[in-house]
């Protein structure tokens, strides 16, 4: 199976492809923001499935939560349209899309243009909203209380 990873070297992406591999799936197409953006056209036209986990979580401008939450996620939902590609799609949300902060808005505004694109479609979508995360890869001061806490005690 052909899977496309967007933010693929944070920290769900690094675990993600780590637990990926050890099942023996190969053929990972990885997008990060390093990655040449051109290659999004290539990965959404021939991926058979997309783990949605690339956003903002610390900008330097509260402005980039939007156009890094929604404004990437259009972008992705795009050039899977444009490929005629329905593959499946789950994306990592937060617990945050339930609150009225500029964080949880753009979450929750990417959430409803995947359901709007679901409709649309007929893809099938997941939306995952996460708690506190905790695991390899998880740095303390960033985004981990249980990270912080660790940290802190040792």
């Amino acid at each position: 199976m052909r899977i496309l990873i967007t933010g693929s070297n944070g920290f769900v992406g690094k675990n993600l492809i780590c637990e990926l591999r050890s099942k023996g799936y190969e053929d990972l197409y990885l997008f990060d923001i390093e990655t040449e953006p051109s290659l999004l056209d290539s990965f959404t036209k021939d991926c058979e499935f997309v783990f949605h986990l690339a956003g903002v979580n610390r900008p330097k401008d509260v402005d980039e939560f939007m156009q890094g939450n929604f404004g990437f996620t259009d972008t992705l939902l795009a050039s899977l349209k444009n490929n005629k590609n329905t593959c499946p799609v789950l994306i990592t949300s937060s617990i945050q899309a339930a609150l009225d902060n500029p964080y949880g808005k753009s979450k929750k505004a990417g959430e409803d243009l995947l359901f709007s694109y679901a409709k649309e479609t007929g893809s099938v979508v997941h939306v995952f909203r996460l708690p506190n995360v905790f695991g390899k890869w998880c740095r303390p001061n960033y985004n981990s209380a249980v990270a912080t806490f660790c940290h802190n005690i040792a």
